[in-house]
């Protein structure tokens, strides 16, 4: 707590310092940016894609032309889709307005249910951190319940009001390992999770984390069941950190025999390699975009960002410009078909039924 308020004072010291001067104009790859350059993130205040978004940008602005001020602004709601609907459709492409989002804003599915007025398939990425394997965590006392459809079933906590990445093993193993599970929505958090883990409140929940994974494990009341592994060089590969959990896919193959649920299952296997990134709006100029790219890169490549960020996460891997977009044309070319499966299955499950 104490580090991250440390880091918002070092951010308020930089806005603060910074005369808003009312004129925007319109940056170059060789030109300098003379004016703020507006952060848009759709999470809360320390939030993980906050913490990223502050500790990026801070550094980000040091090696872009001009090094102009950070100005973020924090617009929280349905999964971060409420703020990309807002930004897309006010944001200039003019190199001086910026996102940073998460899975949930590319998740096909959650934009339907939630009635996203964008397409992220046409920003303009820059480059972002990939997911991490998420553990599945589980209650020890409630590990039973969940591979026992003959007594009360585990409750699962979700964020939001949408399915989340991490609980793609939930949705799987109900669906196909005959697991109980009880959806239990409206959480504000991960935060909110793990809090509710601990009370007892909630019997199941992902987590990603570094910082997370580590002090569940850390208090031995929990159990890991699976996790959803990261694609890393073509192959999907288990992290240590996790102790050994299988990965859902593992676990779930073979028994996967239609053809519309195998579509299902390969879309849930890409929107959970979605991490975080960041992003111009549509019809930005690639002169504009090649110098988001390259002050990117050696952002990523700066020791001091790179030590600040290790302390929140030292695993997540870096994924570059090409990489996103081509992951999320996939996620945008997903058939109707196998989200309504999706919708089914979820629906089978009860999932919007429970609540906090």
């Amino acid at each position: 707590m104490k580090y991250r308020l440390a880091l918002l004072r070092i951010f308020s010291a930089v806005v603060a310092g910074t005369a808003w001067t009312g004129v925007i104009h319109p940056a170059a790859a060789e030109d300098a940016i003379s004016s703020p350059v507006t952060m848009t993130i759709g999470f809360g205040a320390g939030e993980r894609p906050d913490l990223y978004g502050r500790i990026l940008g801070r550094s980000l602005m040091r090696h872009l032309p001009g090094r102009p001020a950070l100005l973020v602004l924090n617009r929280p709601g349905a999964g971060g889709v409420i703020a990309l609907s807002e930004w897309v459709n006010k944001a200039e492409p003019d190199g001086l307005h910026v996102t940073i989002g998460a899975s949930s804003q590319t998740d096909k599915d959650a934009l339907i249910r939630t009635k996203a007025r964008y397409d992220p398939a046409t920003f303009k990425f820059v480059g972002g951190l990939a997911a991490p394997s998420q553990g599945l965590f589980v209650r020890k006392d409630a590990v039973e319940r969940l591979f026992n459809k003959s007594v009360k079933p585990a409750a699962i906590g979700v964020t939001g009001s949408t399915l989340r990445t991490g609980h793609y093993q939930a949705l799987w193993g109900a669906a196909f390992l005959g697991w109980n599970v009880q959806w239990v929505q409206g959480y504000r958090m991960t935060a909110e999770l793990r809090q509710a883990m601990e009370r007892g409140e909630l019997d199941v929940a992902p987590f990603g984390s570094s910082t997370d994974i580590d002090y569940l494990l850390a208090t031995g009341k929990f159990a890991v069941v699976s996790q959803s592994g990261a694609l890393i060089g073509g192959k999907m590969v288990s992290r240590p950190i996790l102790g050994g959990a299988p990965i859902i896919s593992d676990l779930v193959k073979g028994k996967v025999k239609d053809a519309l649920a195998q579509k299902a299952f390969e879309y849930g296997e890409n929107i959970i390699q979605v991490g975080m990134w960041l992003a111009l709006p549509p019809a930005t100029p690639d002169t504009i975009v090649t110098a988001y790219v390259k002050a990117f890169e050696a952002t990523h490549n700066d020791s001091e960002f790179q030590a600040t960020w290790a302390k929140i996460d030292p695993d997540s891997p870096v994924t570059g410009k090409a990489d996103l977009e081509k992951l999320v044309r996939e996620l945008a070319n997903a058939p109707r078909e196998a989200l309504e499966y999706i919708q089914t299955e979820l629906k089978r499950q009860s999932f919007g039924v429970g609540s906090r």
